[in-house]
């Protein structure tokens, strides 16, 4: 096999510097050699190599080039969508799991001038609740129920709760979500089984 540079690589419009550093790139390449024990499946090419003209080299730059700005702007676009829901501004998203596929994102808005905060949760994999069961959402600290944050019953496969607390959730909270049966809880020393918890 010719390993000239000259031979491997189309240089044409690229600047005398470009050239360079792919030569230096080259030249490291030939001196490090083949792998030590080459597979014996990768010792031909599966296929043929076939070398596209320079002409249609640029068209599928260009073609790559179109396809990486669509991505960002969809990007930017998806980025708006996640920071904008129903009119509010979303500043932080919490996901919750737990131990039989049941999983949950809180989106926290911005606390508006007296610390009233909105958020959006959506549950999915809940088993449905019993006519004296639902689910509540509290905050976690040291190993202990928080404040509760909202009550709810799922309905289907997925359920999503529009509510406001009159507080601000602080970037790292802990969140639990409970199952309570209604006439086995007493508040507040016990509020339901933990059956999902934020990540």
């Amino acid at each position: 096999m010719n390993r000239d540079f000259h031979n491997l690589v189309d240089v044409e419009g690229l600047t005398a510097d470009e050239q360079a550093r792919l030569e230096r790139v080259h030249d490291l390449l030939v001196a490090a050699g083949p792998p030590t024990e080459l597979p014996s499946g990768l010792e031909r090419p599966p296929a043929q190599v076939i070398e596209f003209p320079v002409w249609r080299r640029r068209r599928l730059v260009a073609v790559a080039l179109v396809a990486a700005v669509t991505v960002a702007v969809a990007a930017f676009g998806g980025g708006y969508v996640v920071g904008h829901e129903n009119g509010m501004h979303v500043t932080q998203v919490i996901a919750l799991h737990g131990s039989q596929n049941e999983l949950a994102s809180l989106r926290i808005g911005e606390s508006d001038s007296v610390g009233n905060t909105p958020m959006i949760l959506t549950v999915t994999g809940m088993p449905k609740q019993g006519d004296r069961s639902y689910y509540e959402l509290f905050t976690w600290r040291d190993g202990k129920l928080g404040f509760p944050c909202t009550g709810f019953r799922v309905v289907g496969d997925k359920t999503t709760v529009h509510f406001t607390v009159p507080y601000e959730l602080k970037p790292g909270t802990q969140l639990v979500i409970t199952r309570i049966n209604r006439g086995e809880v007493e508040w507040p020393d016990r509020a339901g089984h933990v059956i999902m918890r934020s990540v």
